[in-house]
């Protein structure tokens, strides 16, 4: 029988290559845009276009999921993707769809949600600070929602991708802030310029990443028998730069483990 999937941010990147891969494997996908005109490749695929706009009020966003439910199906699969490399928005239009699909995925106590991060979220660069930190964001909340949606039977992960080969570096889709503080060129230029140098040679492959994904989320092929993790690193660079940051980590409680655990109070034995 096939899955019903929700997801957003479909007019380019991740969240357009899962639809397609879904659509591919005879599942029914619902795909969202600001512009469903910019769908039109994926409707004839079979793909259902709905316009959602990352601005949508919650009443908006309602209103989309509940005609889904009612004149398709239920949702069993929830791809949370919209957003921008300066995050503006991306966790306030999660949050909606989330509050409008999980009442019928909890009455059902069935689906999985699939939250869009990035390894972003393991550590902050220099002029990215406030993506960094959204990303790291929705993970840690993504972690609440698992533990909160378990009796449900709900499954819930963050998957946090690497550079893929995406236009998401590209003008139209990278935001940046409008208002900047020339002094501080010299700690964040380095890394301006790595971003653009890296645009649209990312060392990912959409549609392997997007295959895994499918996978993972419907428990078929590679991924048969597994349990989603909370958070799902992805890509080759994920795995070192994860890694990276477990050391940094462990290094500072390894070497401050004797000042840090000095805090405790005298009655209290560990």
């Amino acid at each position: 029988m096939p899955r019903i999937w929700f997801i957003t941010g479909c007019s380019s990147g991740f969240g357009r290559q899962l639809a397609i891969t879904a659509a591919e494997s005879k599942d029914t996908v619902v795909a969202t845009s600001r512009d469903p005109s910019k769908l039109s490749d994926l409707t004839s695929m079979g793909v259902i276009a709905k316009k959602l706009d990352v601005q949508a009020s919650d009443d908006d966003v309602k209103a989309v999921i509940d005609d889904i439910v009612s004149t398709v199906g239920p949702i069993d699969i929830l791809v949370n993707n919209a957003g921008s490399v300066l995050g503006r928005r991306h966790r306030r239009v999660q949050m909606r769809v989330l509050r409008a699909a999980l009442p019928s995925m909890r009455a059902r106590k069935s689906g999985v949600v699939a939250n869009f991060g990035s390894i972003a979220g393991w550590q902050s660069d220099p002029a990215v600070g406030m993506y960094c930190a959204t990303k790291a964001a929705i993970a840690l909340y993504t972690e609440t929602l698992l533990n909160e949606l378990a009796p449900f039977n709900i499954e819930v992960t963050c998957v946090e991708p690497g550079y893929f080969r995406t236009n998401f570096l590209t003008g139209g889709h990278k935001v940046t802030t409008k208002n900047r503080i020339p002094e501080l060129d010299t700690g964040t230029q380095d890394n301006r310029d790595a971003l653009a140098a890296i645009s649209l040679h990312q060392p990912g492959d959409p549609i392997k990443g997007a295959q895994v994904l499918f996978e993972a989320f419907t428990k078929t092929g590679r991924c048969e028998g597994r349990s989603l993790p909370g958070r799902l690193a992805l890509g080759r660079d994920s795995l070192s730069a994860i890694a990276g940051s477990i050391a940094r980590e462990q290094e500072m409680l390894d070497s401050w483990k004797e000042i840090i655990g000095s805090t405790g109070c005298d009655d209290v034995q560990v």
